[in-house]
């Protein structure tokens, strides 16, 4: 179990480099998706497996290929005449940053541990069934203003998107569906 671990989190780390190196966008894009996967296992290793799932269906499923087309619509090449040397100190920092952030919350792991040590009726059920119980008793009013707020969304896409010209070719359902009146055109 823990030379899987390390696999995946080698993965990660080497697919996660690839993407940053890659000259080719669609290439980055690729090495994106395994280092999701490698996340998803790594996830799927820890007991998590909503979280794995929505990972993969949420990053891979949509973002990775909504970025996969963009780049594909908007016809880019490879970036093999760019310079990246100016990019390097601020990634060198930003590196830095989460490197010291990582070793912060490892040494904060005692108190996660005595929670895990408490006596919480959550421990004996999955994940999912955990998440289910709580998003759906102590936080129902809250989700059901999320999904209202999506559907005004949604909504408000449609409305903004549709199109009211008059050249438009449209389809008029009443002659589509009545025997008599398709007959007589």
């Amino acid at each position: 179990m823990e030379g899987l671990f390390y696999l995946f989190a080698l993965s990660i780390i080497i697919s996660g480099v690839m993407v940053i190196s890659a000259l080719n966008p669609v290439h980055s894009v690729l090495w994106l998706v395994v280092a999701f996967i490698g996340a998803s296992a790594l996830f799927i290793l820890l007991e998590v497996e909503f979280l794995a799932l929505i990972l993969l269906i949420v990053y891979v499923g949509a973002i990775a290929i909504l970025f996969l087309f963009v780049i594909m619509m908007l016809n880019l090449t490879g970036l093999e005449g760019t310079d990246r040397s100016n990019y390097l100190p601020a990634g060198f920092i930003i590196g830095i940053v989460f490197l010291s952030e990582v070793l912060i919350l490892q040494t904060r792991i005692s108190t996660v541990e005595s929670y895990r040590n408490s006596n919480w009726n959550f421990m004996e059920a999955s994940n999912i069934e955990v998440l289910g119980r709580v998003l759906y008793t102590n936080y129902c009013y809250l989700f059901i203003l999320a999904s209202l707020i999506l559907l005004v969304a949604l909504i408000g896409a449609i409305v903004l998107t549709h199109d009211t010209r008059v050249k438009i070719k449209r389809q008029d359902i009443f002659i589509q569906t009545s025997r008599q009146l398709w007959k007589n055109n």
